[in-house]
């Protein structure tokens, strides 16, 4: 076990920009390394057109490995 799985094993995180670039990465690592973590919250503003439910439904559907990991 590494030692950030075992930093966030059993942790609450927020993560803000989740639906950026580098957010999606970290969503994706943290959620593929730690999988003891006890839950993660994003935060998501509407932006261009898309309200936050489109964002996220979005960043789901992005290449980084969502599909596997619900």
């Amino acid at each position: 076990m590494s030692s950030v799985s075992a930093y966030y094993n059993g942790k609450t995180v927020l993560i803000t920009g989740a639906t950026g670039f580098m957010g999606k990465v970290l969503v994706e690592k943290l959620l593929r390394s730690s999988p003891e973590v006890k839950a993660v919250y994003i935060l998501v503003r509407p932006k261009a057109g898309q309200s936050m439910q489109e964002r996220v439904a979005n960043m789901l559907k992005c290449k980084v490995s969502f599909y596997n990991l619900f």
